[in-house]
């Protein structure tokens, strides 16, 4: 009886990859503090941030990325042009998801609250946010939200990692720096549930997604065509393994995808503390009689 081929690992340059990931989080950390100060001063009668903040800080990230994964991974990952077209599309709709489409929807929902503000005098509730006014929540928020993204995105690498394995034949373990990522991002999202602050700031922050109307309907397909371009991604990844018989080009995937996604969050982190701060949410108070 013939025993399995084994896979033969190929070179991963892991520390040229985590370097051109550090440069991703910087520049996009520093665009994300400048364009909304740039923004403010190009209108400063303003009520919340324009096209200079979504599409300065986005689309540089954007063009980070696909550098990265048109030059600076390119012998780390596949190579097709299915691959890479995918691998872009995807990145791209969450990207426009994290820093275009939810800090939008937090400001459709501070425009409805100021509509509806109580006039002073006024017994009452004063519509507003309760806890996405307060810095401390938001990476809380941002660690909640990562984990749920990188479940869904470790969750795929399961998924074709188990047929990969029944292609060729042979046992493929689990990638050991996406279950790294992967547990690190899961203790600190029980971190961030845990300061209770955190928690209640992403079910603030859900909640603004959620009402925010027609935003939210483009965030679902935006958050749909994703799984569907990472699944090609995937796919590709896993062709390519099968035919190399080489289960790096799969298992470097996952982990390299887990990063862009602790990234964004990171940079997300940045842009909504920089526009909270110069836009500031509308705060939720009780009126009572006689108040100024």
């Amino acid at each position: 009886m013939s025993t399995p081929a084994q896979a033969v690992p190929r070179p991963t340059f892991t520390l040229s990859a985590i370097a051109g990931l550090a440069g991703l989080v910087i520049i996009g950390c520093l665009v994300a503090a400048v364009a909304p100060a740039i923004d403010h001063a190009s209108n400063p009668t303003a009520t919340r941030p324009g096209l200079i903040s979504f599409l300065g800080v986005g689309l540089t990230v954007l063009a980070l990325t696909v550098v990265l994964l048109l030059f600076g991974l390119r012998g780390m990952l596949p190579r097709t042009g299915i691959f890479v077209g995918a691998a872009i599309g995807y990145n791209a709709l969450l990207l426009a998801v994290k820093l275009g489409l939810g800090p939008i929807a937090i400001y459709a929902q501070n425009d409805w609250y100021r509509a509806h503000a109580l006039p002073p005098g006024q017994y009452g509730e004063d519509p507003g946010f309760s806890f996405l006014t307060n810095p401390l929540a938001y990476p809380g928020v941002a660690a909640l939200m990562a984990i749920l993204y990188g479940g869904a995105f470790f969750l795929l690498y399961l998924i074709f990692k188990s047929g990969l394995q029944r292609k060729l034949g042979m046992r493929v373990a689990l990638e050991r720096r996406a279950v790294q990522l992967i547990i690190a991002m899961f203790c600190i999202a029980v971190a961030g549930a845990v300061t209770l602050l955190g928690l209640l700031g992403f079910i603030e922050y859900a909640f603004s997604i959620v009402y925010a109307g027609t935003v939210a309907l483009l965030i679902a397909v935006d958050l749909i065509a994703a799984i569907a371009l990472c699944s090609i991604a995937f796919n590709e990844a896993s062709e390519q393994a099968a035919a190399l018989r080489n289960v790096t080009v799969l298992s470097t995937f996952a982990w390299i995808g887990l990063a862009f996604i602790a990234a964004y969050h990171i940079i997300w982190v940045v842009f909504l503390l920089t526009l909270v701060s110069t836009w500031p949410l509308k705060p939720w108070s009780y009126i009572s009689a006689g108040a100024k």
